[in-house]
């Protein structure tokens, strides 16, 4: 994963301008799309794909990832750029890519689409068919993982849905789906543990989108954050790594709910961070600060000054997580993606 963020990774932008020359990098959030996701190829309304880096896989190859900003959700569609090559020419209609900018972006990527072998035509919302072209595809795990529930064929889908989470452990979607399957198949302890993790990864990777092909077929989906919430605070027998965790200690506490003038879940989740920091668990701290980020960045203008929360101070404490949890190039990445903002010390994140 590279140090220093970069906003055209293969360099489409500047092929618009006469001199060559880049403009300028732009970072305007260090909460959304989440550390270590490094756009591409722009769809033309906000949306970006990207190379993303799960934590932790740093100096492994990144999956390819699309971000729904209506949505706030990222969705990990592709297991590399071969992958989107494939699906896109697999749904595609006349043996093109969906965006000139995502061709262009290949280009600079070194890959030429010609070399590829159009596959048989499957459509956007067959996620077997696009699972057996990308088998590394962490969305399209997670959704057969999805219809082998619907079918009751729970093996398979324990099976996917861990998958998903080896090739992005922070992969939200994937700990709930896993979470609501335990809890089916009366495996409470095992669905605790996944539910609790559904609840302390970044909120972006819970799965959504407003786009039909980037919908996670599961209907249990539907109000997902609560219905962990309420199952963890249901919980009688928790797994034996929460029996004393902070977080679920304090789960009975918390609401999960945005824009209430009386939530004391910010207060509580800081107090969670401090105590894994203290015993040692920096992983788990930057998780749930990246969750916290996200929350924070979702309520008012005046939330956010009442906590002193900018951009800087709120990257400058992430970044030292990431290095008490031994994570350094991630650290420098949100050094650098700070001294590119404009404003670091606004109220936005």
């Amino acid at each position: 994963m590279p140090v220093n963020f970069d906003d055209d990774l293969f360099g489409v932008e500047a092929r618009f301008h006469p001199d060559g020359e880049r403009r300028r990098i732009q970072v305007y959030s260090v909460v959304y799309a989440p550390i270590g996701f490094f756009p591409f190829a722009g769809t033309g309304n906000g949306d970006y794909y990207g190379l993303y880096w799960p934590i932790g896989h740093e100096e492994l190859p990144p999956i390819v990832a699309f971000t729904s900003h209506d949505a706030y959700a990222v969705i990990p569609e592709y297991g590399d750029l071969s992958g989107l090559v494939r699906c896109q020419l697999a749904t595609s209609d006349d043996d093109t890519l969906s965006s000139s900018e995502l061709d262009g972006a290949l280009q600079g990527a070194g890959i030429c689409i010609s070399d590829f072998k159009i596959p048989k035509r499957v459509a956007a919302s067959d996620h077997l068919a696009l699972l057996a072209i990308d088998p590394r595809s962490a969305f399209r795990h997670c959704a057969a993982a999805d219809l082998a529930i619907a079918a009751g064929n729970f093996d398979s889908a324990e099976s996917h849905y861990r998958t998903a989470i080896e090739l992005l452990p922070e992969y939200v979607a994937a700990h709930y789906g896993l979470g609501y399957l335990f809890r089916r198949t009366q495996r409470q302890a095992d669905a605790s543990l996944h539910l609790k993790k559904s609840l302390t990864c970044p909120m972006a990777f819970y799965g959504g989108s407003i786009w039909s092909e980037h919908q996670l077929p599961g209907e249990f989906r539907n109000d997902w954050a609560r219905k962990a919430l309420l199952w963890l605070q249901q919980t009688k027998v928790p797994h034996e790594s929460l029996v004393d965790d902070p977080f679920f200690r304090n789960i009975g506490k918390l609401n999960l709910k945005s824009g209430d003038a009386q939530n004391e879940d910010w207060d509580i989740l800081t107090g969670v961070v401090n105590e894994y920091l203290k015993r040692g668990n920096a992983l788990d701290a930057v998780l749930l600060w990246l969750v916290l980020g996200d929350r924070a960045a979702m309520e008012t203008t005046s939330f956010r000054e009442r906590r002193q929360l900018t951009s800087k101070s709120f990257g400058i404490r992430l970044a030292e997580m990431l290095r008490l949890a031994g994570l350094e190039r991630r650290a420098s990445l949100v050094d650098n993606m700070l001294s590119l903002m404009k404003n670091p010390d606004g109220l936005q994140l």
